[in-house]
């Protein structure tokens, strides 16, 4: 991220802050939570929301100059002319006190201006310096919710209006179409407006019974204020009575809502350049006592330094002096030089016994960059496939990109040290450059970083190449330092630019090669060295972002985890993806079919109950908006919540819905069929999903992701396995097309499935965790957990405990897990806030140490910043900081499950490498096809059954040690349903 050229950011200081303030007190006094109180007392909730606001107009908009204005105690001229102007406000807590004090200090570490005028407000301060900003070409951005700032707004000036209620809640930008949509008059017209409407805010009286609906009417008829009062005789009934007795005051308040901009300011533009100082940051951070919020600040902060100093190095400048721009990772992406191209084994060969001794260089003050021992010596393999690159003009889109991934064609390998770059064109290869070349890829010694490796590994391995002597994978370490790409950044070369960004600094900017054309010819149609450039240049932030990532790891303490559990699975979920599972295309086909019949007769059912048509158009039970009108207009049903295209129509929704109206009512009945038909095409989705993955060899073979769930479990996509649901009919039919092989694979006969889950694997971590004496003897005496806590909690004997209350305890134990609310539990088991309260009471009252436990997760989690399982996998929670009362009490919920789902997670993986390995080492032929959820599968060579069931069973018992047993369950058939138990 860089900053955008000639954008000045003005921010109202007193506005922001006191919003700051109130959005985190409040609800914390309601709460009796006080998070942001320093160690001596200080409160310091504005000073972080205020920061926490600030990174995030940052990170959206990248302005160059940056400055924020505030008021001075006492009066201005307005207070002068009238007396009670903003008076009658709300007195502001004394918790409030010192934190503006501290906010300055650290717009001051920001090297962020704060200004002020004596006699005048923060608007008039911004005012003047939209003025300024716009003659001077710059693009202005006000962040303030004071509404006298709308006559600032024009079409080089946005507004960033907090809105804290609603569908549009958040930061709201607004230019002059958003100012008149809001207030019915163009910008320069709201002081007139407000001048007959007046301003609470101000305590400014406006004309009574005028709001804004007359006063804007009045303001476009008769052009502006001075017209309205001209006309005033004009206007007839009690409104104009009661502006002609009020046009002093109309005219006082137009004084005083005008904005001044002439003020002379003691700052320059050079001033108000943003230069953010990382090591006073952190000084004042240390001073406030602020945790989470740190490594947010260096994410966003660091690309807009690093780019301060790419800027002055292309000026010839200095890129470090005292008052300068602070120095960052040193590593530079863009390099003149090309790679080399090798065309024979003797200088392949040369290359690699250079590169395996070569360093990482030095910096900038001639000391050797510090490197891993691991990565000593080590080369980055970077494959090359057929893919389009941007040219300069040329419209982007993903569609092209995407399907080069999705079916690559590989062209040649990059490799790259620090000191220079080979380019092996494997589409024109020599036979000893090509023997030479699969030596080297394959020999374990031979010490490589490879970007996601397990698709390089099945890559190569595609072409001929066995890839072995991985020891970094940059897409994995900077999982475990938790990056996690979004949904809508999940291409390579986005992924890299993003990660570049994150931790090399590398503003965007200058990675603009890594976007592709909407109609570029493929790579070997266009100039191959420009091609080559732009691969080579990825190739070396591959090779950076080890070493950096590496050190990151280290210094969260993922290190371990890193290099104990998830290297070691990479390879055994390689196998496993390439080893896939066969489905029966029969049962599929008859599936597909059972699934497709039932959708289209709840669909013929639901046209029934509404008589066909939707305004004349066929009803169409996928479109949002025929729903609407079906269910709230033509069928009455109560309204759900609100969306910004109506009224939601979501499963959740449609499942209240069915709680509120009679059975027997239309309205039910076509809930029901909505339903049905919603469950029946997702199913035949599931299906054809199958047998889309399976047309090649009859086998599933689905992508296992490593790097996607922020609490370390693993998902599967193309198809997504966790999909086929467990506990229905339909779902165990779904399974039941997962067999064993039918044929023999080379060379081998398969004759089952063995499968393997844990029992409550999440209540005996739990247990184990909260260290609950009866509830750890109560698994050690192989006691139906359920049926003892029921017992414990209702007072009476086990054989008493019925399935009612054995369910109500079940969903209670497994709630607290997921930090599920007193009135999240009513609603789960239908039962009355007060019962579900009592009922969590009791529970406490006998299992003392697991409440005690589940609190003092949250409390340490506000404390870190994140959270850890027994192994240290770190989750971070940034929203525990969060003003955001919804988000913050989210991430509450994720810091009480993260430890127990993380270390389920661990555990399995761990099972996973073990069972991986013991097969190996016991030469069976049996091999390991999926994990989904906690369940593993395992395709059992003939003879083998016995030892298979032995290893699977040992190791994922011996997985780890608690102080609870694990329990582990075996199934076997000849399909994923007959072998589940």
């Amino acid at each position: 991220m860089s900053n955008s050229e000639n954008t000045l950011l003005l921010i109202d200081g007193h506005s922001l802050a006191l919003r700051s303030f109130f959005g985190i007190y409040t609800m914390a006094e309601k709460t009796g939570n006080h998070v942001f109180v320093r160690s001596d007392g200080q409160h310091t909730e504005a000073v972080h929301a205020f920061l926490s606001t600030l990174l995030n107009i940052i990170k959206d908009h990248n302005p160059s100059h940056i400055a924020v204005a505030f008021d001075l105690p006492g009066g201005t001229f307005r207070t002068e002319e009238y007396s009670e102007y903003k008076s009658g406000r709300n007195v502001i807590p004394e918790a409030f006190d010192g934190q503006l004090d501290l906010i300055k200090k650290m717009l001051g570490a920001l090297k962020i201006p704060a200004l002020t005028q004596e006699n005048y407000e923060a608007d008039d301060i911004v005012a003047t310096l939209t003025r300024q900003g716009s003659e001077t070409q710059y693009k202005v951005l006000i962040l303030s919710g004071d509404r006298d700032i709308f006559q600032l707004v024009t079409d080089d000036v946005t507004l960033l209006y907090p809105v804290t209620t609603g569908p549009s809640k958040g930061i709201q930008r607004m230019d002059p179409a958003a100012v008149e949509k809001k207030t019915k008059v163009p910008p320069r017209l709201y002081p007139d407006l407000a001048a007959l409407t007046g301003e609470q805010a101000d305590n400014l009286p406006g004309v009574p019974g005028v709001g804004p609906g007359f006063a804007a009417k009045w303001l476009h008829e008769y052009g502006d204020l001075e017209g309205v009062l001209a006309n005033s005789e004009d206007i007839k009934g009690k409104k104009g009575e009661a502006l002609r007795e009020n046009i002093e005051n109309v005219r006082r308040n137009r004084r005083l809502n005008q904005l001044v901009d002439t003020l002379n300011l003691d700052v320059k533009f050079d001033q108000m350049r943003f230069i953010p100082d990382l090591q006073e940051l952190e000084a004042f951070f240390d001073e406030v006592e602020f945790r989470t919020i740190r490594k947010r600040a260096q994410d966003i902060l660091g690309p807009v330094i690093r780019a301060l100093g790419a800027q002055a190095r292309t000026a010839g400048e200095e890129p470090m002096t005292d008052n300068g721009v602070p120095s960052g990772p040193t590593f530079e992406p863009i390099r003149t030089d090309e790679a080399i191209t090798v065309t024979s084994a003797a200088d392949f060969r040369a290359w690699c016994e250079h590169a395996a001794h070569v360093g990482y260089g030095r910096d900038a003050s001639g000391n050797a960059i510090e490197v891993p021992e691991r990565l000593k010596g080590a080369v980055t393999l970077f494959p090359v496939i057929d893919v389009p690159v941007a040219r300069e003009g040329v419209k982007v889109t993903k569609t092209k990109i995407r399907a080069a991934e999705e079916n690559p064609v590989l062209r040649g390998i990059i490799l790259t040290s620090k000191e220079s770059s080979l380019w092996i064109n494997l589409t024109n290869i020599s036979e000893d450059l090509a023997s030479a070349f699969a030596e080297w890829v394959s020999d374990p010694q031979m010490r490589k970083i490879v970007m996601d490796l397990k698709n390089q590994r099945k890559l190569l391995r595609e072409y001929g190449y066995k890839l072995d002597g991985a020891i970094e994978d940059p897409s994995l370490s900077s999982y475990m330092c938790g990056y996690i790409a979004a949904t809508n950044r999940r291409l390579f070369a986005e992924r890299i630019e993003d990660l570049a960004e994150k931790y090399l600094w590398i503003p965007q900017q200058e990675f603009s090669e890594l976007v592709f054309p909407e109609e570029a010819p493929s790579l070997f149609e266009m100039p191959g060295e420009e091609n080559l450039r732009y691969f080579t240049q990825v190739s070396r932030v591959i090779h950076e972002l080890a070493r950096i990532l590496h050190f990151e790891m280290q210094e969260q303490g993922q290190l371990k985890i890193y290099e104990d559990i998830e290297l070691p699975l990479l390879y055994v979920l390689a196998d496993m993806e390439q080893a896939g599972i066969a489905v029966s295309d029969a049962l599929l086909n008859e599936l597909n079919d059972t699934f497709s019949s039932r959708a289209s007769m709840a669909e013929e059912q639901a046209k029934v109950l509404i008589g066909g048509d939707v305004n004349g158009e066929p009803l169409n039970l996928a479109s949002v908006k025929q729903l609407q009108t079906v269910l709230f207009e033509r069928l009455g049903l109560p309204k759900t919540r609100k969306i910004k295209s109506g009224y939601s129509t979501d499963s959740e929704s449609v499942a209240d819905l069915l709680t509120k109206v009679s059975p027997e009512s239309d309205g039910a009945q076509f809930l029901i069929a909505l339903q049905a038909y919603r469950d029946n095409i997702k199913l035949k989705q599931t299906v054809e999903g199958l047998q889309k993955a399976a047309v090649t060899d009859g086998r599933v073979h689905t992508t296992f992701q490593q790097n996607a769930a922020s609490t370390g479990r693993l998902s599967s996509t193309a198809p997504n396995l966790q999909n086929i649901p467990i506990r229905t009919d339909e779902g165990r039919r779904i399974r039941g097309a997962f067999i064993v092989a039918p044929k023999v694979l080379d060379g081998v006969e398969y004759e089952g499935l063995l499968t393997a889950d844990y029992s409550q694997i999440e209540m005996r971590i739990m247990v184990h965790l909260a260290a609950d004496e009866k509830l750890i003897q109560a698994y050690a005496d192989g006691e139906d957990l359920h049926r003892y806590v029921g017992s414990e909690v209702f007072g009476v004997a086990p054989e008493e405990v019925t399935p009612q209350m054995r369910a109500k305890v079940k969903a209670m134990s497994y709630g607290l897990a997921y930090g599920l609310s007193r009135f999240g539990l009513a609603k789960q088991l239908n039962i009355s806030s007060d019962e579900a309260g009592e009922l969590r009471t009791n529970y406490f009252k006998r299992f003392g140490r697991v409440g005690r436990f589940l609190r003092g997760v949250v409390k340490q989690a506000h404390n870190d910043g994140y959270t850890e399982t027994v192994y240290g996998r770190r989750r971070s929670l940034p929203d525990l900081d969060s003003p955001n009362r919804t988000r913050r009490e989210a991430a509450e919920r994720a810091a009480l499950n993260a430890p127990i789902q993380g270390t389920a997670a661990d555990i399995i993986k761990i099972a996973m490498i073990n069972i991986h390995r013991r097969l190996q080492e016991e030469n069976l032929k049996t091999r390991m096809l999926l994990q989904v959820h906690d369940e593993i599968i395992l395709e059992v060579a003939v003879g083998e059954r016995e030892a298979a069931q032995r290893i699977l069973v040992e190791e994922m018992s011996e997985a780890i040690e608690l102080k609870v047993p694990l329990d582990v369950q075996v199934g076997w058939g000849k399909s994923w349903e007959e072998a589940g138990h």
